[in-house]
């Protein structure tokens, strides 16, 4: 473990060339020429200046040893002749400095957005809260707050994740990022779209988005930045970063919708954006998009700018280690999956691809790609951590849903459901090699989920009683959108809507839940009505899930929040254990 651990974190420090030198090492200043080195330079004693920083701080891709200490300079507050430094203590009064260094003047730049990004890899205590701040130019960043891992050989007691996913600006504030900020869990995971490409007014005040380029869709650089620093700009976003250290990893709206790669003619693809029709501009948004990403987001991931292939520029796969009690798999099933069945819209509502289409079992299909799913195997097969928990974008299990009230049913081929052949291998040799305690959390549908992965998937086809527990592999637990519209939910009024390309009355959250819950035998507990946020917390004898809704149409931090339901997961057991089930009292 601590190898494959070792060769990720040498990827992601030693990245060089065009954005990649936003992520630097910085001078340390420590021991008994401190006070000389920094004499006059770095003024910790002034008031934090948001003006300077006007995205806060963030930390992410933590190690046992270290993490990504993340801020952005204001441009009209960034000076070229001053050094930006950096201090990590052991409270937020820094009483007790554990680490000083500085960024050179030239390395902050507009090529990267002013961004910040010092790697501390190897200067940290181990399994610790500590405290970090930047200073610039005599303004100093408001204070933020890291965790390192556990050693490798270490034992938790426990850990708890925040976890996240799909949060539209335009659709609704951010409120569950407050809550987020103020639990006490170890580290905040994101399950992807963390921005959406699109620009256009909002029903909520202030929450409308106009990009540089005039588009109503991302076209270039500078609009993915705007769009990352209108996301950032988000008071209650900015928290929760602040507050827990960040592992993210993308889904589709980080650079465009539905994206696949046409490996025909070896060039992104994605029939949602109007200019998709151009190979050369395609694979420069691909390539903008991703620097985009690179430049906002603390993660210990590989990025090579110079090089020639798309794939070869961006591997966001990696594994975190959490002591002996989980291992954590974040995967990439956005830039190397294939042409879904039927198309980019296949298996959605009118998709015109049948319910079961046949290509969906094409072994040439690939949603995580060959290089990535044979790393994920071997990952998962070879870990020896408790839980196995997989960082997993979009829906895993096979789900049947209606799209509507008048009795059809689809499946989107968009999910996993498109890609069944490399799904079965996935869990085929999860149960042939005897993997416990097997946890995939998941983003993307804007829905709760709560379901078991079965080894035997014909009794799901079949609407078959859920199978006994020796075909039980493991665990979905699916988070909620922070503020996205779902398919169809009584909160957002879709009782009084219509389904935009059926023109059918919108199917009701009640509704909507009694459909999946009927055809899905595998599936526990589903809800489409509200959004939120989970909580997982692992220890070594079982898994917690925690699902909470927050009304996200009010910018208030005391926003209504309900704890929906509470399953444990035993170790040692695939057994879904419901623990607390409410609804709310309160409507948005």
């Amino acid at each position: 473990m601590t190898k494959r651990r070792d060769v990720l974190r040498t990827a992601g420090a030693a990245a060089a060339g065009g954005v990649a030198t936003a992520l630097l090492d910085a001078d340390i200043v420590r021991g008994a020429s401190a006070e000389s080195v920094r004499e006059g330079a770095a003024d910790w004693t002034t008031d934090a200046d948001a003006g300077a920083f006007p995205l806060s701080v963030a930390s992410g891709g933590p190690t046992e040893a270290g993490a990504i200490l993340w801020t952005k300079l204001a441009e009209g507050a960034h000076s070229e002749s001053d050094p930006t430094y950096v201090r990590v203590g052991t409270d937020e009064s820094f009483s007790e400095t554990v680490y000083e260094g500085k960024v050179a003047a030239d390395a902050v730049t507009p090529d990267h957005d002013h961004v910040v990004k010092v790697d501390v890899d190897g200067e940290l205590p181990a399994d610790c809260h500590l405290y970090f701040q930047f200073h610039h130019a005599g303004a100093n960043s408001p204070v933020g707050r890291c965790r390192t891992l556990p050693a490798p050989d270490a034992s938790p007691e426990r850990l708890r994740l925040a976890v996240v996913s799909c949060q539209s600006y335009q659709d609704g504030y951010y409120p569950s990022y407050g809550y987020v900020a103020e639990e006490d869990v170890d580290y905040l995971v994101h399950l992807g779209d963390q921005i959406y490409e699109y620009a256009g007014d909002s029903r909520f005040e202030g929450r409308s988005v106009t990009l540089p380029s005039g588009n109503d869709v991302a076209w270039t650089l500078e609009d993915y930045r705007h769009l990352w620093r209108t996301y950032r700009g988000d008071e209650f976003f900015q928290r929760a970063l602040a507050n827990h250290t960040f592992i993210p990893t993308w889904d589709d709206h980080e650079y465009v919708n539905n994206p696949f790669w046409d490996y025909e003619n070896d060039r992104p693809w994605s029939d949602d954006h109007p200019r998709n029709d151009d190979d050369e501009f395609m694979t420069r948004l691909y390539r903008d998009s991703i620097r985009a990403w690179w430049e906002y987001n603390p993660a210990r991931v590989q990025y090579d700018a110079d090089a020639d292939h798309l794939h070869d520029r961006f591997r966001m796969w990696r594994s975190v280690r959490f002591g002996d009690l989980v291992e954590l798999l974040m995967t990439d099933e956005r830039l190397f999956r294939s042409m879904p069945p039927g198309g980019d819209d296949a298996g959605r509502r009118e998709g015109g691809v049948p319910p079961n289409a046949p290509e969906a079992d094409d072994g040439d299909r690939t949603m995580l790609g060959f290089e990535q799913r044979e790393w994920f195997l071997d990952t998962a097969l070879g870990s020896d951590a408790t839980w196995l928990t997989w960082g997993n974008e979009v829906p895993f299990s096979p789900i049947w849903r209606s799209s509507n009230d008048d009795g059809q049913f689809y499946r989107d081929y968009d999910n996993w459901d498109g890609y069944e052949h490399e799904r079965r291998e996935i869990v085929g040799r999860l149960a042939h090699e005897g993997v416990e305690n097997y946890v995939a959390l998941t983003g993307d549908m804007h829905n709760y989920m709560v379901s078991y992965v079965l080894n035997d998937w014909e009794s799901v086809e079949n609407r078959s009683p859920i199978p006994p527990a020796d075909e039980r592999v493991g665990v979905e637990l699916m988070a909620p959108a922070i503020s996205s519209e779902s398919d169809a939910s009584n909160f957002w009024g879709a009782e009084d809507s219509t389904d935009v390309e059926s023109e059918s009355p919108a199917l009701t959250a009640d509704k909507h839940r009694e459909v999946v819950l009927e055809e899905n035998p595998h599936i526990e507990w589903f809800d489409s009505q509200y959004n939120g946020y989970a909580v997982a917390e692992f220890a070594p004898d079982g898994c917690t899930w925690r699902a909470y809704a927050v009304d996200d149409t009010v910018d208030e931090p005391d926003a209504h929040r309900t704890l929906l339901r509470e399953y444990h997961v035993p170790e040692g057991g695939v057994e879904l254990e419901e623990r607390a089930a409410n609804d709310p009292d309160w409507e948005g």
